[in-house]
């Protein structure tokens, strides 16, 4: 459920709206690390760090409200560490506040270095020079050592065997914070839906086309008038924290 927060000018303003584009709502993504009880009731939130110091503190007070459904071990629940990924939109107000609107999109295992949103892969050379495009659901294992591995890649569109290798690489190199339960890091299953399609526009240009699209959405609007899921986001499978509420 999306909610509406108003905060101070954001730091980033400056170089998200460059220009002519002061007026345009800004689409963002946020994470943080969540420390919980054994009930399931947030006791620590730290935002990315490479946030604005607005956004941050913005981002601790909504989570700190939420609740989960805690891990068990043989029934016992236990307290943990698990890390949460929220949409975010903001605005400017005509009396120079940021009017910003923020939605729950998935919790499990963070990505390390304090990175935002996975890079995605290299189109493989040889698959482009033969014009070969392809959609996959990869499903890959986060180890407790934080490494990641590929379990299964499924076809969505296209075939898998001019992509598998480049997949395989792309995940191996994936690095992230695994959970924790009582203290123990765990491992987590996830999947992502990757896309090769030839003659997409540049990252930059994909980035402001999404931006636009997303600018309409209803939490947006709400942003701006002061008041699905991207697939291509990993999902987490198995997080033993349950969200219960994300209002």
């Amino acid at each position: 459920m999306k909610g509406i927060l108003f905060v101070g000018l954001l730091a980033f303003a400056s170089a998200a709206w460059a220009g002519d584009a002061t007026d345009q709502v800004v689409r963002f993504q946020a994470n943080a690390r969540v420390v919980l009880d054994a009930e399931g009731v947030p006791q620590q939130v730290q935002a990315n760090e490479k946030l604005p110091p607005a956004v941050r503190s913005a981002v601790e007070q909504r989570v700190m409200q939420w609740r989960f459904e805690p891990a068990r071990i043989g029934g016992v629940a236990k307290p943990g560490v698990t890390h949460v990924s929220l949409d975010a939109c903001a605005v400017p107000a005509p009396d120079g506040t940021m009017r910003m609107a923020m939605d729950y999109r998935s919790n499990g295992p963070g990505l390390a270095g304090g990175a935002m949103m996975v890079a995605p892969p290299r189109y493989p050379v040889e698959a482009a020079r033969n014009g070969r495009e392809g959609s996959f659901n990869v499903f890959m294992r986060i180890g407790a050592d934080g490494r990641a591995s590929v379990e299964r890649i499924e076809k969505v569109s296209g075939t898998v065997k001019p992509f598998e290798k480049t997949l395989q690489e792309w995940v191996a190199a994936m690095r992230y914070v695994p959970e924790e339960v009582d203290a123990a890091p765990i491992s987590t299953q996830m999947s992502m839906l990757v896309d090769f399609e030839m003659g997409g526009g540049s990252l930059k240009e994909l980035a402001r086309e999404k931006n636009e699209r997303d600018a309409q959405s209803i939490g947006c609007r709400r942003a701006a008038e002061g008041a699905a899921q991207d697939p291509r986001h990993p999902v987490v499978l198995d997080s033993p924290f349950k969200p219960i509420t994300t209002s």
